[in-house]
């Protein structure tokens, strides 16, 4: 009795432990049933990837310019997606040891992270900006020199107002800098692109009250989605899917709806906007 005990445990053990992996990247699909893409992110960079709750939830939770893009990539594709939220440094480790199909988690491009993974066609190309009240006489840096600008402590931002003859007042977070301009306590504020554009589209704060003025000589950096190196085939399939939108206007859409900028015109490959 206890020998057929142990072998009825032993074969529920085995049917746990079968039933727990069935639901892992490499499980078949139903006949009939949409392929899923497997999407690595880290939900913590508004407002290209975020949650509106916690890290916890449904696909539907997630938000951001850069979901927006994968989601759509994802349908151009015929394909369902699954959102993985994992911490930043391990998003390289999960894309090359295939645990996932692409990484959307605002990475930036460059030739040395390029030996590691690939990347898909660029999405948005990141730089530093100023914001202003909206009537601000500034139309540029070079109108800020000697006047107060409020920045993020220990940013590219402050050392760009330094280096070009601003007083800098520092704060914690480029959300107070942003403040200090919208209640009148400093002229300016200098931030990462991204931040300054979806700023300027928040109701109750920057929107119909601020303008973002492009700093065209802070260094630019390109934002795309990451995949193995070995898949070139999803890598050309999600490249032409970005061409396509590009093309009948959904990424202008996209872009407007995050930014609200006109979308920039960027290379049509990694390799070309690494020089590779």
């Amino acid at each position: 009795m206890k020998k057929l005990l142990a072998v009825l445990l032993a074969l529920c053990a085995l049917f746990l432990v079968s039933a727990c992996g069935s639901d892992k990247k490499d499980a078949k699909p139903e006949a009939g049933a949409k392929k899923v893409l497997h999407i690595a992110t880290n939900a913590t960079y508004v407002p290209f990837e975020f949650k509106d709750k916690d890290n916890k939830g449904s696909d539907s939770d997630y938000k951001g310019m850069e979901i927006d893009m994968i989601r759509e990539v994802a349908k151009r594709l015929g394909m369902d997606t699954k959102m993985e939220n994992i911490p930043f440094n391990g998003i390289i480790p999960a894309v090359q040891s295939k645990q996932v199909d692409v990484a959307a988690t605002g990475m930036t491009m460059t030739k040395e992270r390029a030996k590691r993974v690939a990347f898909a066609a660029p999405f948005y190309e990141s730089k530093l900006a100023i914001v202003v009240p909206k009537d601000s006489t500034v139309q540029s840096a070079a109108d800020l020199k000697g006047k107060n600008v409020a920045v993020m402590v220990g940013t590219t931002g402050a050392k760009y107002a330094e280096a070009h003859g601003m007083t800098i007042k520092q704060f914690d977070s480029s959300s107070v800098a942003l403040l200090e301009v919208q209640v009148g306590n400093a002229p300016a504020a200098i931030v990462d692109k991204p931040v300054a554009e979806y700023y300027s589209t928040l109701e109750g704060k920057g929107k119909d009250k601020v303008r973002v003025i492009p700093i065209p000589d802070s260094k630019s950096e390109l934002l795309g989605f990451v995949l193995n190196k070995d898949d070139k085939e999803l890598k050309d399939k999600i490249n032409k899917a970005i061409a396509d939108m590009k093309k009948d206007g959904t990424y202008a859409k996209i872009y407007k709806k995050w930014f609200n900028a006109d979308a920039p015109d960027l290379p049509d490959t990694a390799e070309k906007a690494l020089g590779l």
